[in-house]
């Protein structure tokens, strides 16, 4: 018995323990705790709806609550976890919602919370003084209300329609909400309680992104509300139902400015607010020959949907430099909902390949925007950016020169047993560089099944239907992705680029590559025939199998 396996076991477990804790310190260091509430403004007597929302193991429902009870109440409190499978992780959301009651008029907030070292922003609350709601003996009120008497055509306007019943209602049905000449976008409902006097009502709240697509008067017509009155007690047949209720909202005009003729951008952009920002994968100042680095520019407004924001200038476009090549990615816009309305984002991202080394300046970035609060121009500016290339370091620069000094070496001459040494460890290099290689022609040699080339051939097939249906269809991404899936299994090595697979096709192959390349990025003028390009390449002939005219396939991107 080998009285040393259990120690060895032992350090085998505390390695493993080790190696998981480095594992886990990345998503411990990634947790986040965030609070976030469904209204900024509301009156004494209404609710607040808070939500706190952690992850990586954070338990929002363990929270220290006690600094909220300076300026709230806890009227309710509900807790959930959700799910999520992206990207290979599974990743858990939990969230605590709780509703709140304000305990004075003025200027609230909502405290920092910590949990785990880690602290909720404060929420800045404006509480107002009790509504006043109509005289009389009216249970149910209607109403339709805007957040701003006028507008600039294509901006955002807030449309709330606004439901309150101190009664139980039934079927409530509220009639389409259309504005002609206008785009419009359901928000999310929101539902709060409202203590008036010895009464509590229920108000939900129907919230409507309009955007005005012409200057004049527009009307928001009027919305009709139709329910049944639920009476106290129930029936054999179940609830009872009493009155039906129809209400409907007053119409209301908005004056719809147009474009002002000081605004100098060829898109018209008014939003609440409008920030760019830029992201690098490498620092543009620190890049070395053959290195590359993406780009990435995202705007951001406030106020406007994400299809109203405009593409933003490439550097391909607008810099032409031999020594730098870029490859522009696909964009992607999006829009979130937030408290004000929606937020449209856009993001481009280019990638930067350093071909020579040198010092160049990219151009400023300016975006001209339109100030709804403020009611005046403004810009989102990115600076200009220096991009610095060194030059390749070689094992010479590394080591530096060496020198020799004639006298020293006439005197002391070197020993036998110096040069032995010194043979033999270039005989070991040798045979290890020997290895090496014969290791990666064992790696490389093909697969000696005999079904592979059927199967290969049978894929290329599939590749090519597919290269002609997004010939037909016009889809010039879709295009682009076929033709590098099927270089990859004609030549069997990926491409990064349809450049560095027009590098090892033939003049004819490469010619059609170059027109698909400018169709996908670069401005073209001339028409452009692609229907031959299926036959060209079936009738593409083999690689060749000398490694010398693979190498330079191998690359990212090519090097001329």
């Amino acid at each position: 018995m080998n009285r040393f396996a259990g120690k060895q076991r032992s350090v085998e477990r505390l390695l493993l323990c080790f190696a998981l804790a480095l594992f886990l310190f990345p998503l411990a260091s990634r947790a986040e705790l965030s609070a976030t509430v469904d209204r900024r403004e509301i009156a004494m007597g209404e609710t607040l709806r808070l939500t706190l929302m952690g992850d990586a193991g954070e338990q929002p429902a363990e929270i220290d609550l006690t600094p909220l009870s300076n300026d709230w109440e806890i009227l309710s409190r509900s807790s959930a976890t959700n799910a999520r499978f992206i990207n290979g992780q599974n990743q858990i959301t939990r969230t605590l919602e709780m509703e709140l009651g304000p305990l004075r008029e003025g200027a609230l907030s909502v405290p920092s919370l910590t949990a785990g070292g880690r602290r909720t922003t404060p929420l800045a609350i404006r509480v107002n003084p009790e509504p006043i709601v109509a005289a009389g003996d009216a249970l149910v009120l209607f109403e339709a209300s805007v957040d701003r008497p006028a507008v600039y055509v294509q901006a955002e306007l807030m449309v709330t329609v606004t439901l309150q019943q101190a009664i139980n209602l039934d079927g409530g049905e509220i009639s389409a909400f259309d504005v002609p000449d206008a785009v419009v976008e359901q928000l999310e409902r929101r539902s709060f309680q409202r203590r008036l006097g010895n009464r509590t009502w229920l108000v939900t709240e129907l919230r409507y992104a309009i955007y005005p697509q012409k200057s004049g008067i527009l009307t928001i017509p009027a919305v009709g509300f139709t329910a049944r009155e639920v009476q106290t007690g129930r029936s054999l047949l179940g609830a009872r139902l009493g009155r039906r209720i129809r209400m409907a909202s007053t119409p209301i005009e908005i004056q719809v400015r147009g474009v002002p003729s000081s605004f100098p951008g060829e898109v018209w952009l008014p939003a609440r607010s409008l920030r760019l920002e830029e992201d690098w994968s490498l620092d543009p100042e620190t890049l070395t020959v053959g290195d590359s680095t993406t780009r990435t520019m995202t705007l951001i407004a406030n106020g406007l949907q994400g299809n109203q924001l405009p593409p933003l200038n490439s550097v391909q476009g607008s810099f032409n430099v031999p020594e730098l090549k870029f490859y522009p990615d696909q964009e992607s816009i999006d829009q979130t909902e937030v408290v004000t309305g929606l937020q449209g984002g856009r993001v481009q991202s280019e990638a930067l390949v350093a071909r020579a080394s040198g010092e160049w300046d990219l151009p400023e970035i300016r975006v001209p925007w339109w100030n709804t609060e403020t009611d005046s121009l403004s810009y989102a500016v990115l600076p200009r950016r220096t991009v610095v290339v060194a030059p390749g370091t070689s094992i010479e620069a590394t080591l530096g020169p060496t020198t020799f000094d004639s006298d020293t070496l006439g005197a002391t001459p070197t020993p036998l047993w110096m040069w032995a040494i010194a043979g033999s460890g270039w005989l070991a290099t040798l045979c290890l560089l020997g290895l090496l290689l014969m290791t990666r022609r064992i790696r490389s040699a093909p697969k000696t099944n005999p079904s592979s080339g059927e199967v290969n051939r049978a894929g290329k097939r599939q590749l090519l239907v597919t290269i002609r249906r997004a010939l037909e269809a016009q889809d010039a991404g879709q295009l682009r992705h076929a033709i590098l899936q099927w270089g990859a299994s004609h030549h069997g090595t990926p491409f990064a680029s349809l450049e560095a697979l027009a590098a090892v096709s033939t003049p004819e192959l490469a010619a059609l590559l170059h027109s698909v390349d400018k169709l996908m990025y670069g401005k073209h003028d001339e028409e452009t025939d692609l229907h031959a390009l299926t036959g060209v390449l079936r009738e593409e002939p083999s690689p060749s199998q000398a490694g010398a005219q693979q190498e330079g396939s191998l690359s990212l991107y090519p090097s001329s």
